[in-house]
C-alpha cells in the first residue's frame, strides 16, 4: 500500500477549525474533501509534513502552529490609507474587508478595514488566519502514483515560484 510520499496523489477528508473552535473547512457534521499531488508545493507546508508517511484509512488529528501555518502577523502589512482611495460612495468601516486594487501584487485574501478615522483608513493586510493555530482533523482517502498528466502542471508551478 504507497505511503504519502513525493509525487503521489493524494485524496483525504479533513476539517479545519481554529482554537475557538470556529470550522474554517468542514464542520462537525461534514468534512470537506482536499486531492494534491504531494511534494510540490500544492498544499500548506505544515500540513503535508504531517501527512507525509501516511497511508489509505489512516486518521490523524493535528495542531499546525501559527509560525508553521500562515505565519504570526506582521506589523508591516498594517497600512495606513486615504480615504481617497476608495471609490466614490464608499465608505469604509471597521471589520469590512476589501480587496485593494493598487497593491504592487495581486491580493489572494481580502485586507480589512482595522479602523477609520475623518482622515484615514488602516488596513490590515496580513492573511486572515495569521496568528492562529490550526487544528486539522484528517482521513486519507486515497493514495496512489501520480501518473504523468497530473504531475506535469503540478511541476510547472513549482518550477514558477522557485524563480
Amino acid at each position: 500500500m504507497p505511503l504519502i510520499s513525493q509525487d503521489q496523489y493524494v485524496c483525504l477528508e479533513y476539517r479545519l477549525r481554529l482554537e475557538s473552535g470556529e470550522w474554517i473547512r468542514g464542520s462537525a457534521a461534514a468534512p470537506e474533501k482536499l486531492c494534491f499531488i504531494a511534494g510540490v508545493g500544492e498544499v500548506l507546508p505544515g500540513l503535508e509534513r504531517r501527512l507525509w508517511g501516511l497511508k489509505e484509512n489512516d486518521q490523524m488529528e493535528f495542531v499546525i502552529p501559527a509560525e508553521e501555518g500562515f505565519g504570526l502577523p506582521d506589523p508591516a502589512n498594517i497600512q495606513v490609507w486615504s480615504h481617497k482611495v476608495f471609490p466614490p460612495g464608499v465608505k469604509p468601516y471597521a471589520g469590512m474587508q476589501v480587496l485593494p486594487a493598487n497593491l504592487p501584487f495581486p491580493a489572494e485574501f481580502p485586507a480589512r478595514v482595522k479602523e477609520v478615522s475623518k482622515d484615514q483608513v488602516v488596513l490590515d493586510l496580513n492573511h486572515p488566519l495569521a496568528g492562529q493555530d490550526l487544528y486539522y482533523e484528517v482521513r486519507v482517502l486515497e493514495v496512489r502514483p501520480a501518473t504523468p498528466e497530473e504531475l506535469e502542471p503540478a511541476k510547472q508551478c513549482k518550477e514558477c515560484r522557485e524563480v
